[in-house]
């Protein structure tokens, strides 16, 4: 994800939304002939879980196909923005560096 472009694209091709995704289906119990359960019946089971959900397009015909969803955490995305502002703070003390030299440079 391009998040310089976020904010123009939310709600219009992507957005973050609480989906849902079943994890197991349920089971019906099943016994034997003898009457002995070979397999126990379980309920479904489902965990809830935040994508980005973007809207995609065929690039031939231009029509809407399925969406991509790509999971999301809290964490991740913190982590994702103190890489982009540690990023920040290296290109700063580059840029200030660079800076002192030209001003070294001039005086020559």
């Amino acid at each position: 994800m391009n998040w310089a472009t976020y904010n123009s694209k939310k709600s219009k091709v992507c957005e973050f939304k609480k989906l849902e995704e079943v994890v197991s289906e349920a089971k019906k119990e099943i016994k034997n002939a003898d009457g002995d359960v070979t397999q126990a019946k379980t309920d479904e089971i489902k965990r809830d879980y935040i994508a980005l959900v973007s809207k995609r397009y065929d690039s031939e015909t231009g029509k809407s196909i399925d969406d991509f969803k790509q999971e999301f955490s809290l964490s991740q995305l913190e982590n994702e923005k103190a890489k982009y502002d540690n990023d920040m703070a290296n290109a700063k003390s580059m840029s200030d560096g660079i800076a002192l030299a030209i001003a070294d440079f001039k005086k020559l």
